[in-house]
């Protein structure tokens, strides 16, 4: 998605916000594309047309979803000192993925399979503390812990970031 950033406006654009409004909402199995393109004022035809398939279109939305976490995660990390990068990381992720109103998008398992570059991220920084040895399975950890917490945000626990604070 990022590589072409569609006119605003557009049906192309229209679809883009339609689907992530839905995907954040709903798990990939409740969302069709006849209400996404429905949603959008298109017709189900012009979705195919610019994304090929469901899968594709939920793909290029949780991939530039991820990306602008992982982004944020990133930044913060870099900005404090190494021992409290993960814990910076994790809570930049927290915020972003709330802010950006992912939900859905970001906390459930992603049904294409691909790996979990949030946490491969995590188990990065993780390692570079000293934790190398259990570096990708604490990575896979963090990043459930932080999608419980996210889970539980969205439903209206507002003491889920102090929770996921205390964890780490």
């Amino acid at each position: 998605m990022r590589d072409e950033i569609p006119i605003p406006g557009s049906t192309k654009a229209r679809l883009i916000a339609a689907g992530i409004r839905q995907f954040s909402q709903y798990s990939y199995e409740e969302v069709d594309v006849d209400s996404v393109a429905t949603e959008a004022g298109v017709t189900t035809g012009s979705l195919y047309h610019h994304f090929q398939s469901k899968s594709t279109f939920y793909g290029i939305l949780r991939d530039d979803m991820t990306r602008r976490i992982l982004d944020r995660m990133e930044a913060a990390s870099e900005s404090v000192p190494p021992e409290q990068a993960v814990k910076a990381a994790l809570l930049a992720a927290y915020d972003g993925v709330l802010r950006i109103k992912a939900g859905k998008l970001l906390t459930e398992p992603d049904p294409r399979g691909n790996e979990d570059t949030i946490a491969n991220l995590l188990g990065l920084l993780a390692s570079k503390n000293g934790k190398a040895s259990a570096s990708h399975l604490l990575g896979v950890l963090l990043a459930a812990a932080l999608r419980a917490a996210l889970t539980e945000a969205i439903e209206g626990q507002s003491e889920a970031r102090e929770a996921l604070k205390e964890l780490l």
